[in-house]
């Protein structure tokens, strides 16, 4: 089992026309070119596509896909609606969260709240707040510590439905 990359990355460029309604291009990249090659390239491009377009062009995202070449089976009884939700303080004194679905009973003390002297949790929170590595919060602003956990439910839709 290993995370592969697919061939390619994406660009999609986000439009708005007169009525709000909302459209998109996608384009294509080499996975191994660098996201800040791609980000020149794109802002070449959008000022391109403005030159065509009747709509406003809103932004961009850039995307790099890896999909596991062998899946492992979920747990028997996982749902997704049944979340760990992680609150994490910032260096401008804001804060930042982050839910993951199916979070394992293994870590959640009787109340509800995730066992933060838990092993794997100890490792999540390393993984994420970590000082070599890149993950911050929406604004940008370094994320310094897990301040809250615990257990959330969200609702099951019909396509979820066991």
């Amino acid at each position: 089992m290993a995370l592969v990359n697919q061939p390619a990355g994406k660009l999609t460029i986000h439009y708005r026309d007169a009525s709000r309604s909302k459209g998109s291009t996608d384009f294509h990249f080499p996975y191994g070119t660098l996201a800040s090659v791609v980000f020149t390239a794109a802002d070449l491009l959008s000022a391109a596509l403005n030159a065509v377009t009747g709509c406003a062009i809103d932004g961009y995202t850039i995307s790099y896909t890896k999909r596991e070449d062998t899946p492992a089976a979920p747990d028997a009884f996982s749902r997704v609606e049944d979340k760990g939700k992680f609150i994490f303080g910032t260096s401008n004194a804001r804060t930042s969260l982050f839910s993951i679905p199916g979070i394992l009973n293994a870590v959640l003390l009787a109340g509800g709240e995730i066992d933060q002297t838990n092993a794997l949790i100890i490792a999540l929170v390393a993984a994420v707040v970590a000082g070599d590595l890149v993950f911050c919060s929406a604004d940008g602003s370094d994320l310094t510590a897990l301040l809250d956990a615990y257990q959330v439910f969200t609702g099951t839709t019909k396509e979820q439905r066991p």
